[in-house]
């Protein structure tokens, strides 16, 4: 009983929403003065993605998720209630807001909001249900970063991205987690990076990390999307990262591992790390991928190998319209290594997201992650928070 009165409730709700946002007979005459315009369509695609997009989906029919949630759902544009409004009532409508739809007057300038209406007329008969359903199935992770493991995904042309991923020191749930301030009083590592589309399948990633003063450029490639056809995306993906430190010293006559004389050089400043990604988008509430992982050190202690083999595996679960939790672990060939995270998102969409991180580890970078201890259960645990941000 109570069931029915709930769908009975939000079923009056949507149509009184539906039937009620109606703009008055002033603003339907109000001209478009930027009509046609190819300038003002391409300004208002970008306003688009940045703002519109994570409810009103990339095809304009409105986001799977939202379209069920939201009340009333995001608006079709393609569908021929929508494009028979004139330019002048949805300017009206997007100017004034209304429920979750936010008012944009304050927010857009006059022109912006009109070139937003060019640009949604583009969407009328654009789309068929077969590329909705593609283009839902296509991205398994909406970032190319889920905690610490890379994702299949690649940032859209013709913007950038910024990341910054931040590591406090370690803390247990006893008296330090109060004296210490769970942590954040404690040294801290984080990294700056700034993506830089190549074209719609290929991004560079230029960073600078804390810990180790590296430096760190990589490139990722996406081979192919998921689809009806092919059930998995696929990319690669290379980083190289300079250590900046001071050249350490050494005792006179260290030697390397095969007997000769050790003479410091640059080459040993560099790490690398390439990845093999596969990534499935199962339904809207959870996505996973797995893949192939080897980390090169050109300098390493007696005893250890040049290289680790890994193999990451990262999981998401949306727990609601902007929020997911998220886990990573990645076993690997190091004997003292076994990174795992947890993330909670909050406030995530598909130009942002902010996730709170718990972590065994407080570097950043794989080939530091997997080279360096992990903390046990027993010894503590980091907190930490990962903003990225597509421009």
């Amino acid at each position: 009983m109570k069931a029915t009165l709930s769908y009975l409730f939000l079923f009056f709700i949507s149509t009184f929403f539906a039937q009620s946002w109606q703009a008055p007979e002033k603003a339907k005459n109000v001209k478009n003065p930027f009509s046609g315009n190819k300038t003002s369509i391409e300004k208002g695609q970008k306003i688009y993605n940045n703002l519109c997009k994570s409810c009103h989906g990339v095809d304009g029919r409105g986001d799977p998720v939202m379209i069920k949630t939201l009340i009333p759902p995001p608006a079709d544009f393609t569908s021929k209630k929508f494009s028979r409004q004139t330019d002048g009532e949805i300017f009206w409508k997007l100017s004034e807001g209304k429920g979750m739809m936010a008012s944009y007057k304050n927010m857009l300038s006059e022109e912006q909001r009109w070139s937003v209406i060019n640009y949604l007329r583009t969407f009328k008969n654009k789309n068929s249900s077969s590329d909705t359903i593609k283009t839902y199935k296509s991205e398994s992770f909406s970032f190319t970063e889920l905690i610490n493991n890379q994702t299949t995904h690649i940032i859209r042309p013709k913007g950038f991205g910024l990341v910054i991923q931040h590591r406090f020191g370690a803390t247990k749930l006893n008296q330090e987690f109060i004296t210490n301030f769970m942590g954040l009083d404690l040294a801290a590592n984080i990294r700056f990076g700034f993506q830089i589309p190549l074209n719609k399948k290929m991004y560079i990633e230029i960073g600078r990390t804390r810990y180790g003063k590296y430096y760190d450029i990589s490139g990722k490639y996406k081979i192919f999307n998921q689809s009806e056809k092919f059930p998995l995306s696929f990319a690669v993906y290379e980083n190289i990262a300079i250590t900046t430190e001071k050249e350490p010293q050494y005792p006179e006559g260290t030697k390397l591992a095969n007997g000769e004389k050790f003479k410091y050089e640059w080459m040993y400043r560099l790490h690398y790390d390439t990845q093999i990604l596969f990534s499935r988008k199962f339904n809207q509430w959870f996505s996973g991928q797995a893949g192939a992982e080897l980390i090169w050190l050109n300098l390493h202690p007696v005893g250890d190998k040049a290289y680790v083999l890994a193999l990451p595996i990262s999981l998401r679960f949306k727990t609601g319209l902007l929020s997911a939790i998220d886990f990573e672990i990645t076993p690997n060939t190091h004997k003292h290594t076994m990174p795992i995270s947890f993330a909670y998102e909050v406030a995530s969409s598909g130009n942002h997201i902010f996730q709170i991180t718990i972590t065994n580890t407080d570097r950043i970078l794989a080939q530091n992650i997997l080279t360096t201890k992990s903390l046990k259960h027993k010894d503590g645990f980091m907190l930490g928070f990962n903003l990225i941000r597509y421009f």
